[in-house]
């Protein structure tokens, strides 16, 4: 896997022009409104305009987890970001799946509308 640098350096090419990153079940993605080289924001709302934003720093924790060989869940983003959870679980599917927009992580499903990453070619399933 690439080391972090070269991992934010492809992040920071991430903005509006982008066509959004994928949710954590189905199909359906996020429009990303703004990268300010530290924090993304993105379009959430469904139904009512929301706006959420992740930082590099999440994004660093779920890639050095799967560097590590480690899986990504929302059980462990949610024990280092508690606070970030508690303003939205999207917020977890916002940080993972950048990673698999960059093909450094697969998605897979669990029970219901969850889901996990582990490392990988930037697939679905």
């Amino acid at each position: 896997m690439q080391d972090w640098k070269e991992v934010e350096e492809r992040i920071q090419k991430l903005d509006s022009k982008h066509r959004g990153i994928l949710k954590c079940f189905g199909e359906d993605r996020r429009d990303i409104l703004s990268n300010d080289g530290q924090t993304i924001t993105m379009d959430v709302g469904d139904k009512t305009v929301q706006r959420k934003s992740i930082t590099y720093n999440m994004i660093q924790y779920a890639y050095d987890r799967l560097r590590g060989g480690c899986f990504f869940d929302s059980i462990y983003f949610c024990k280092h970001y508690q606070t970030e959870w508690n303003k939205g679980p999207c917020i977890f599917s916002m940080t993972g799946g950048i990673l698999v927009e960059l093909k450094l992580a697969d998605r897979h499903q669990k029970d219901g509308r969850s889901c996990f990453y582990v490392s990988g070619k930037g697939r679905w399933y």
